[in-house]
């Protein structure tokens, strides 16, 4: 007896150690069922390592056949569910930040486009002497952006970054998504097309009340949103969208460290064409 309960140890020490590099797989626990170990153990060994099972209704019948218990086979099922939640958490909002909007069926992320320049219309300001504000505007270069979206009402999602994991450590690509918390701190408005640029007013000047930067509220253009959940929100410009330039334009605080707000994110409307 004493020889048979140090073999089975040694059988569950051996596994122990290959779990180390191997998943537990639905043979895994057939093998350990004819070597004698309890349900219990059986339990225990699935709750404490990696699986790889298969739970289809053939592989659950080959259990069965095999005299696994029920409560092995819905630990196997309930391992494979935790897998599965697991992965998709990795390829979730967890892990990603920005502004992102479905394209043939797929998440696309719309990159920020630096500002080429700035220049400010001086002239108007100078015929009133100085009482109308000079506009402040913002320039990119060419004449389209490159995201083109084809229907008039797009639906964008928002990912902001959570505090518990990589996605907050602020960086030059995402730190709009770690200082705001919602899309209230962006406006959506229609760029100006002149030539091979396009322009938006990020700002004005005036002799008298000094400047101030952000989009007027006259040029922006509402949008309805969504809460999907604290990080992740679902945007819809409330009108259609005629063809044209547009973009998205943070509004809210820059944090400290060197950041700038010399980025947009565009997108071009081409519903039709």
């Amino acid at each position: 007896m004493k020889r048979i309960l140090h073999l089975l140890f040694l059988c569950f020490i051996t596994l122990t150690l290959s779990a180390q590099t191997e998943k537990l797989t639905n043979q895994s626990i057939i093998d350990m069922k004819e070597m004698g170990f309890s349900d219990e153990i059986i339990v225990t060994k699935i709750k404490t390592s990696e699986t790889n099972f298969d739970t289809s209704l053939r592989a659950m019948k080959q259990l069965k056949e095999k005299g696994i218990a029920d409560s092995i086979i819905m630990e196997i099922m309930n391992s494979s569910n935790k897998v599965e939640t697991a992965t998709e958490t990795a390829n979730s909002t967890d892990f990603k930040t920005g502004i992102y909007v479905n394209k043939d069926g797929e998440p696309t992320k719309i990159l920020p486009t630096v500002f080429s320049g700035t220049k400010t219309n001086t002239l108007g300001a100078a015929f009133s002497y100085g009482i109308a504000s000079a506009k402040i505007k913002s320039i990119m270069n060419n004449a389209q952006s490159t995201n083109i979206i084809l229907e008039a009402q797009p639906a964008f999602w928002f990912y902001f970054a959570k505090q518990d994991n990589n996605s907050f450590n602020i960086g030059a690509s995402n730190w709009w998504f770690a200082s705001a918390s919602s899309p209230n701190e962006f406006a959506l408005v229609k760029l100006t097309v002149k030539k091979n640029k396009r322009e938006l007013i990020t700002g004005k000047m005036n002799a008298y009340s000094g400047s101030s930067l952000g989009v007027d509220d006259k040029y922006s253009i509402p949008f309805d949103i969504e809460i999907i959940d604290d990080y992740t929100y679902k945007v819809i410009p409330k009108e259609p969208l005629e063809n044209g330039e547009y973009c998205f334009f943070y509004q809210g605080t820059i944090p400290q460290g060197g950041f700038t707000n010399q980025s947009v994110f565009d997108f071009s409307i081409r519903q039709g064409e």
